[in-house]
């Protein structure tokens, strides 16, 4: 019975390897090659898995993946690395303490603290599933999403960055001091999540404070970049009475 052949090297390691190659039924692509750095590598040819510890870095293509340790399993394309990773991967970075990688890096799964950086735009939470490819990210368990203007929280969060919108669940709050504005919700879609033509629907309690004026309702729409708002169904809207400065007292002869 043969063993599982292992290997372990020290500092300065460099292992590349190619990918099974596609099935004769389906077209065939491009096969990637996946290379893994670190201090420590240890490969198991029989399960197809390495780990590595001290300065792990996967590459695969143009997604690189770095962290304290990790592993990757060459049969099955899923890759896991902890400790202060960061994945680069489609103009996207993600930070994190743990990420989960299926299929080369096509989903990537988060959990503390994770942190997605687009450009002026940010998703954030505890959890977060992301796929690069997509431009799309689900946020569980309390989610933050930032672009320039404004800051949208709330229980979970989907963000379509390709389509420019998000749309959000469970105590919805949107706050932003460039334009006074301080909105809450029910749910809510938000679109211009990227910092253009910025525009909120908000369905279910919704409540909006700008300069004072409060208008509440079971659905109203807001549209930032005109600071104007429609609403759908019964709603109550309170405008408070701007202060005027006090005429200045006429000098005595």
């Amino acid at each position: 019975m043969n063993k599982p052949m292992k290997r372990t090297v020290k500092l300065a390691v460099l292992l590349c390897l190619l990918l099974l190659a596609p099935t004769l039924q389906a077209a065939p692509e491009p096969a990637k090659t996946t290379q893994l750095d670190g201090d420590v590598i240890t490969y198991t040819s029989k399960t197809g898995v390495m780990t590595a510890k001290g300065g792990v870095k996967l590459t695969q293509g143009n997604a690189v993946m770095t962290g304290d340790s990790g592993e990757y399993n060459t049969k099955t394309k899923e890759a896991l690395m902890t400790g202060n990773v960061k994945a680069v991967k489609e103009g996207s970075t993600l930070t994190a303490a743990e990420v989960r990688s299926y299929d080369d890096m096509k989903r990537l799964v988060a959990t503390g603290d994770a942190l997605l950086v687009r450009k002026d735009s940010t998703a954030a939470g505890p959890r977060m599933e992301y796929f690069p490819d997509r431009q799309y990210a689900n946020i569980t368990g309390g989610a933050r999403l930032t672009n320039k203007d404004a800051v949208l929280t709330s229980k979970v969060a989907e963000a379509f960055f390709q389509e420019d919108r998000a749309t959000a669940d469970g105590n919805v709050h949107i706050v932003s001091e460039a334009r006074k504005l301080d909105a809450v919700s029910d749910h809510a879609v938000y679109y211009g999540i990227n910092g253009k033509n910025g525009k909120a629907d908000l369905i279910g309690n919704a409540r909006v404070v700008q300069d004072g004026n409060v208008l509440t309702g079971n659905h109203v729409i807001m549209y930032l970049d005109d600071s104007a708002m429609d609403t759908e169904g019964r709603s109550k809207l309170v405008i408070q009475p701007k202060k005027t400065a006090p005429a200045p007292k006429e000098a005595k002869p």
